[in-house]
């Protein structure tokens, strides 16, 4: 009846404002109820919007529900809710976030308002999951090594294909671990993220930094950020680029590159960081580790919730499906694979200790140079020319 995934979004209303309030949330369905545990990182206003106001809205793939939240109290340790949410989602998960954690949210369905539109459901999901980790964003890229290589390898090539003085565009800019960089080395950059949170952060810290006079910010889907410059009178930007994650979670791809083509100028760059179909790390690592469900995840689109490391609906690409989505507006010219020799980021565990990793690195940029092994890549970086449709 909910979902078929580990996550639901939860619309509470705010105390303060009245204004609608989205969290993505993990949960378990139990007697026609949806229970949801709180993380145990202290107060959460969700939980705070709920016992104020009680009635709340769940999405999900079957519709979009009306429910009332109570408080509730787990009984003891072989309380069935803390079992069955155990079982769900490991005791790994359970201990990182929820230990110690004794109330849940128990939501009971008073009817159904609405049919839900897939696609809106989408975008709410990816609005409220980057809005519910804006502030801790950061310490999710530089706290992992795999995905600070990612952000160093992405910045380097970006360095080269845009020059100081240029005006180029950012899909899912996030907090700006790429943005920065390039502001400082005198880039002018349009930042655009759906979630608006996300943009507070960013422009604080370019602020802060003292290079906000070349940031330029867009609250927009990456399928409509295109229509919104061009209102504001863009229409030969020197280029684009969009890297790890906006690119595998947006459902309308085909519109953001006809609108990118619309904006960019002739023989403009457009470059993609793409969450690959096929890592050959990833799938080795699983099926040594017996889970043949994880290291096939990617071959099916979209990517199941809990299998993606994303916790919204996803694509994985090969280059060749990229490239045939990008004809006829784009040409590629350039691939290059990231995290081919190195574990990806969710299993870094196994990474090997210093110095070994700067060599995994060194030896990582070089397989990510040459066919076929930089298509075999956790990611890869995609780069391409604006052409005549």
């Amino acid at each position: 009846m909910w979902s078929r995934g580990q996550y639901i979004r939860i619309e509470t209303t705010g105390r303060k404002t009245g204004r609608p309030h989205s969290v993505i949330v993990r949960y378990i369905s139990l007697d026609d109820k949806i229970i949801v545990f709180p993380e145990n990182s202290g107060k959460q206003d969700w939980v705070l919007n709920i016992l104020e106001k009680p009635t709340v809205k769940v999405y999900s793939e079957y519709g979009v529900f009306e429910c009332l939240g109570q408080l509730r109290s787990v009984k003891n340790l072989s309380d069935p809710v803390l079992s069955t949410f155990t079982r769900k989602y490991g005791i790994e998960i359970v201990r990182l976030r929820y230990w110690g954690q004794t109330k849940y949210v128990e939501l009971k369905p008073v009817g159904k308002t609405s049919t839900s539109d897939y696609e809106q459901l989408v975008y709410g999901d990816l609005e409220a999951a980057f809005d519910s980790i804006a502030e801790k964003y950061d310490e999710h890229i530089f706290g992992n090594p795999v995905n600070s290589w990612l952000r160093a390898v992405s910045v380097g090539l970006l360095t080269q294909l845009f020059k100081p003085g240029g005006t180029v565009l950012e899909i899912g800019c996030g907090t700006g671990t790429e943005t920065i960089s390039l502001l400082r080395r005198g880039i002018n950059i349009i930042a655009s993220d759906i979630s608006a949170r996300m943009l507070r952060v960013l422009t604080g810290k370019a602020e802060r930094l003292g290079v906000s006079q070349r940031l330029r910010v867009v609250q927009a889907r990456a399928s409509e950020v295109a229509d919104k410059l061009l209102e504001a009178g863009y229409t030969h930007i020197d280029g684009a680029y969009s890297n790890y994650g906006a690119v595998n979670t947006e459902p309308n791809l085909e519109r953001m590159i006809r609108g990118l083509h619309k904006i960019i100028k002739p023989d403009g760059i457009l470059e993609l960081g793409v969450w690959n179909k096929y890592c050959i790390t990833e799938m080795l690592g699983y099926t040594l580790r017996l889970r043949p469900s994880m290291a096939v995840a990617r071959l099916r689109n979209p990517v199941p919730i809990g299998k993606s490391r994303f916790c919204v609906s996803s694509w994985a690409y090969t280059v060749g499906e990229l490239s045939h989505m990008m004809q006829p507006y784009f040409k590629l010219r350039r691939i290059q694979g990231v995290v081919v020799a190195m574990p990806p980021s969710n299993l870094t565990k196994y990474l090997p200790p210093q110095p070994w990793v700067n060599l995994l690195k060194k030896l990582d940029l070089n397989l990510g140079r040459v066919y076929p092994t930089n298509r075999l890549g956790d990611h890869y970086l995609a780069v391409f020319t604006r052409v005549e449709a």
